[in-house]
């Protein structure tokens, strides 16, 4: 997993508004403590990739003495995934794949088709985002190609890798398209949604939602209605 320490005014600053930075943080915290819980239920081994020292101390704190996190070399996400494959490899993993921790409702069937799928001979496994990014990669091996002058944070971010995988000739198994909470109108989505999830699902989103934002949410999507029929 792929993740900036959970600190006010670094981590999910597209949720403010509604949510205040302090809010922001916190919930991104319970972000990444689902994530390594739907990786631990799909029986997979969890490690955290960071950017820097004091991030990794901050990471450690919150997922404990049994988490395993590492510093990623180099700068950007590009490297920090790059980073990710290559301690896989490095200590011995047959197959390695990244997640970010923005879909707190993603089953943990999903992380086991893309093993699967790895393992009946395809090179990669894409999770592609509504928004064009992917929330999921898995391969067996490094494939520096996929991560270096990417056009990160934008809407064209799975195109482009699929594009790269075919010239490299890769083969790559496709997962279902899911969506990243990164701003107000997918927070609004998350809320009005985790009553239908699997309440084995988010639970640490749950309580953060339930303790601190449930009476601004209902007013996120309304303003995001009012933003919307006005741009028409």
């Amino acid at each position: 997993m792929i993740s900036k320490a959970p600190r006010a005014g670094v981590c999910k600053t597209r949720l403010c508004p509604p949510l205040t930075q302090v809010e922001a943080a916190r919930l991104a915290r319970a972000f990444v403590l689902d994530a390594l819980a739907t990786i631990r239920q799909a029986r997979l081994d969890p490690r955290v990739m960071c950017r820097g020292a004091s991030e990794r101390i901050a990471l450690k704190k919150l997922i404990g003495p049994a988490g395993m996190v590492s510093i990623q070399r180099g700068d950007g996400l590009g490297a920090a995934l790059e980073s990710a494959f290559r301690d896989g490899v490095t200590e011995g993993c047959k197959a390695v794949a990244v997640l970010a921790p923005d879909s707190p409702t993603l089953p943990p069937a999903v992380l086991r088709e893309a093993f699967a799928a790895l393992d009946d001979g395809a090179d990669l496994a894409l999770g592609p985002s509504e928004d064009g990014g992917y929330y999921l990669l898995a391969a067996r091996g490094v494939h520096s190609r996929l991560f270096r002058d990417m056009p990160w944070s934008t809407g064209w971010v799975a195109s482009e890798t699929l594009e790269r995988c075919s010239a490299l000739g890769l083969s790559v198994h496709i997962l279902p398209v899911w969506y990243d909470v990164d701003e107000a109108g997918s927070l609004a989505r998350l809320y009005e949604e985790l009553p239908g999830a699997a309440r084995s699902l988010a639970l640490h989103t749950r309580c953060e939602l339930a303790m601190r934002v449930v009476l601004r949410i209902p007013q996120a999507t309304t303003a995001l209605g009012m933003r919307a029929g006005a741009s028409v």
